[in-house]
């Protein structure tokens, strides 16, 4: 990962590409691995032809998501979870860039979601479901 996108203040996340974020929701696309895909890469792009470091935080994020789901059948339970988590989250980093927040918050959000994310994923571990 770029130092940029860890350090320092970034590019403002582009509107299109929020609204490219919230088709991705509307379609309910977490676990087709085809959308998913072309989502992170889309974000790969923007964190480094923008210097957005919000796009590329996310990619971190969501790439958790789909190397779970290259470790084999995911649980409907589990699937429901994380489900809870990463639509929601999105929501909420989509409408701080809309509401155009400090780049702060919008980190802020990302942290929460990666921790909320890494706590499901933990308990599933401990639950012996993988």
């Amino acid at each position: 990962m770029p130092v940029s996108v860890l350090a320092g203040h970034n590019g403002r996340m582009r509107l299109a590409l929020v609204d490219e974020l919230e088709e991705f929701v509307r379609r309910g696309a977490l676990w087709d691995a085809a959308e998913l895909a072309a989502l992170i890469a889309t974000l790969e792009t923007d964190a480094e032809a923008e210097g957005d470091a919000i796009a590329g935080l996310l990619t971190q994020t969501l790439r958790s998501v789909g190397l779970r789901a290259e470790l084999g059948e995911i649980p409907i339970r589990v699937a429901n979870d994380v489900e809870g988590i990463v639509y929601p989250r999105l929501w909420k980093i989509m409408e701080a860039v809309r509401d155009d927040m400090p780049d702060g918050e919008l980190r802020i959000r990302v942290e929460v979601f990666n921790r909320r994310l890494a706590r499901c994923f933990a308990a599933e571990q401990l639950d012996g479901r993988w």
